[in-house]
């Protein structure tokens, strides 16, 4: 398919043409380029769109206004199609302040159809279109212009292929009877909250905040909460205005002063004397926090000798049923969830839920008990009643 000025849509004009012809189509691939190293929300340079008829490029650096794009991706006759699109409908979300629906993602249907875990768009369209793409331009610099033919073929490929492995997927997850198993995930995938950032949550994902104690998790709270809210004003990058490693710092040193403050490695240069004062108020507020209103961390999960062999009968389970079903393990439950299940956890797990549950969850709850047990006849793991146990 050849690329065209008409492909390349940098006016109102041809963005309003393609979005009248695309609201006709039951499919719409979307893709996305980007770029956020220099700033705390990514910068969205291209948004590539391609219906079974026509693939085309949306520049947004040429363009002013996205929003007659809201039609397409709210269009309930219509499944926006994308491959592991988490990032894609982060940015989305930033820019049209919407997250597509309904929507479909290859990457989580391949792990359905037994294909390995977080398969690469490349291999899908090897197996699903026969066609074979090369990296070319994967690191491009995309908020350059003008872009080269180079760049725009790359860029198309990652959607041009995307409606016909949806229709060929879609078929065979349907004679499979899986599609409803989907659902689950793609409501999670189309949750809002998901892309909608917390400063006040900031704490939770610095590294090594479980070396504080409970004053000191107070103070991470209010400093990083502080370091969001100025990279988020700013759109800087978090690293930017504190870094992780200084914000621990702060929190284990507790400064009281710009002196006390200054004295850390790394933090005169970082803060200066503006965003010195900000932190400063922060430190002051956690100190100020009473017992009931610190943070608490949930207690990790210990790997004993008992629910390490747990979790080991667990697994081989697990890897048995993927293999019996032609699914993924990771698609079934991931290692964190596992280890949290075989040391007695039960709430706020996938596998304890829906038609993960019926596959493989309610008979690892059963193994748990004592009520199965599990026995080798070949390469297969057997699982069968416990003698004397319902």
């Amino acid at each position: 398919m050849p690329e065209t000025s008409r492909d390349y849509l940098d006016t109102t004009r041809k963005l309003l043409s393609f979005v009248r012809e695309a609201s006709t189509a039951s499919v719409l691939a979307v893709d996305t380029e980007f770029i956020r190293e220099r700033s705390f929300f990514p910068q969205l340079c291209l948004l590539q769109l391609a219906t079974p008829e026509r693939s085309a490029i949306v520049d947004p650096l040429a363009l002013t206004d996205l929003s007659p794009l809201r039609e397409l991706f709210a269009a309930e006759h219509i499944v926006k199609v994308f491959h592991a699109g988490e990032q894609d409908l982060e940015i989305i979300y930033h820019t049209l302040s919407l997250v597509p629906e309904p929507l479909f993602d290859t990457q989580i249907a391949a792990e359905l159809l037994g294909m390995p875990q977080q398969s690469s768009l490349r291999n899908l369209v090897r197996e699903f279109a026969g066609v074979r793409l090369t990296k070319g331009d994967s690191f491009s610099n995309w908020d350059s212009r003008p872009l080269t033919g180079s760049q725009i073929r790359y860029a198309l490929d990652d959607v041009r292929y995307l409606p016909r492995i949806y229709t060929r997927m879609h078929s065979q997850l349907e004679e499979l009877g899986r599609l409803q198993w989907l659902e689950e995930d793609f409501a999670a995938l189309a949750d809002e909250d998901s892309y909608t950032v917390h400063p006040e949550q900031a704490w939770r994902k610095v590294k090594h905040a479980s070396s504080l104690n409970p004053t000191q998790l107070g103070v991470l709270k209010e400093v990083a909460t502080t370091r969001d809210l100025l990279a988020m004003n700013r759109n800087l990058p978090r690293k930017w205005v504190v870094a992780d490693e200084l914000l621990l710092e702060i929190a284990r040193v507790s400064p009281k002063s710009t002196e006390e403050l200054f004295h850390l490695r790394g933090a005169e240069n970082q803060l200066g004397q503006h965003w010195s004062r900000e932190i400063l108020a922060a430190v002051k507020r956690g100190l100020e926090l009473s017992p009931e209103e610190l943070p608490r961390r949930k207690h990790p999960v210990f790997r004993n000798a008992a629910n390490a062999a747990a979790n080991d009968l667990l697994r081989a389970v697990v890897n048995q049923r993927s293999r019996d079903n032609r699914v993924t393990p990771s698609m079934l439950v991931n290692k964190d969830e596992l280890v949290r299940l075989a040391a007695g956890e039960r709430e706020g797990l996938r596998i304890l839920t829906g038609w993960r549950y019926k596959l493989v969850g309610a008979e690892l709850l059963r193994l748990l008990s004592g009520s199965l047990s599990l026995r080798l006849r070949g390469p297969v793991i057997e699982v069968t009643p416990t003698a004397g146990r319902p």
